[in-house]
């Protein structure tokens, strides 16, 4: 579950993270003295450099950019809201974040000494990495670490990151990051918010203060009670298990290929052929050029989803590879490959190879 900067932004106040003042456009005080920052409120990342972001020093300004913000879409994201915050006299930027590594299995802790729009472009020594045990949670010597390596030890940077830390876990993200954080002459302000919870977590409050659009892909895919994700290329990945749709997403990528979405079948559309048949629906209007399902069944039967895709796929233009494992995989195996457009294989390698074919329009 992203959040907007406004409601990271809430989120930080809650656990004492410094930031600028700020309201919503139908918040604004009458008497706010200028400058002040319009920010675009979209979840994807890089508006600033798409010009989502502006600097107004008056009221004409601030009506006319305002205006003009608010209609804008960013990366095929239509503008959410209007934030709109003091400015913020800073003496440097620095980078922070704190994201769960799948890799290592670990939140880790990450600091740049350089922040900002340009922050892909650091140099790797200008960054430090300190994976966090679960089990032990932060460690002091982690914050002297980053002290150290920032050559900052004024008290407000440990208070920061046990705070950030706080906000992590008991929020239960995925990721929080903060760039730029700027140093200031009392100490510091978050002058971003990136937000990523844990969508299936309890909370006691709930984190969402704008409105999602509800005609989007993916609001569609969570009323369906699956999660999908939609991206600009080429093959929609259907996968039972994140996991698994991440691991299926990185062997695409390796053989050159694209991803117009990937979709994480969740637990009801596996047992529910209705569902599974609304949700292939959903994806083929976002054209993609193959679908690539691959899924696993301990406990449900192949069978549902096989019977979806037939209906839904079975001799269509669209060209389906599926790897399937599980219970009653021969019978579904058996219903869908008599249909030309339908490969079956075992193996997620082969599939792979066999939808860059596909799309590629190579024979087979």
């Amino acid at each position: 579950m992203k959040l907007y900067e406004f409601e990271g932004k809430k989120l930080f106040n809650k656990y004492g993270i410094n930031t600028a003042k700020g309201w919503l456009l139908d918040d604004l005080p009458e008497e706010t003295p200028f400058p002040l920052i319009v920010k675009t409120q979209v979840l994807t990342g890089g508006r600033g450099k798409l010009g989502g972001i502006q600097i107004v020093r008056n009221k004409e300004e601030l009506i006319t950019k305002s205006e003009k913000l608010s209609h804008m879409t960013i990366k095929d994201e239509r503008v959410a809201g209007i934030y709109i915050e003091e400015l913020v006299n800073f003496q440097q930027e620095y980078y922070l974040s704190i994201v769960i590594d799948r890799n290592k299995k670990s939140p880790v802790l990450i600091v740049s000494k350089e922040g900002g729009v340009n922050i892909e472009d650091v140099p790797k020594e200008n960054i430090l990495f300190i994976p966090i045990n679960p089990l032990l949670g932060l460690q002091t010597y982690m914050i002297q670490k980053v002290q150290m390596f920032l050559n900052n030890r004024e008290p407000f940077i440990s208070q920061l990151i046990q705070n950030l830390w706080t906000m992590f876990t008991k929020e239960q993200a995925e990721l929080i990051e903060i760039n730029p954080l700027f140093i200031v002459d009392d100490g510091y302000v978050a002058g971003d918010a990136k937000v990523i919870l844990d969508g299936s977590a309890d909370r006691a409050s709930d984190p969402i203060l704008i409105k999602r659009d509800q005609n989007s892909y993916e609001a569609k895919c969570a009323e369906l009670h699956t999660v999908g994700v939609e991206l600009d290329g080429d093959v929609a990945i259907i996968t039972s298990g994140a996991g698994l749709g991440m691991a299926t997403f990185d062997m695409v990528s390796s053989n050159d290929l694209t991803v117009r979405t990937l979709v994480d079948l969740g637990g009801h559309a596996i047992h529910d052929e209705e569902i599974a048949k609304k949700l292939i629906t959903q994806i083929k209007l976002l054209r993609p050029k193959a679908f690539l399902f691959n899924f696993y069944f301990q406990v449900a039967s192949c069978l549902v989803l096989a019977k979806a895709i037939e209906e839904q796929l079975g001799n269509s233009d669209i060209p389906v590879v599926i790897r399937l494992k599980g219970q009653d995989e021969a019978e579904a195996e058996a219903l869908l490959s008599k249909y030309e457009n339908i490969h079956i294989t075992d193996k997620i390698k082969t599939a792979c190879t066999l939808t860059r074919n596909l799309v590629r329009g190579v024979t087979i």
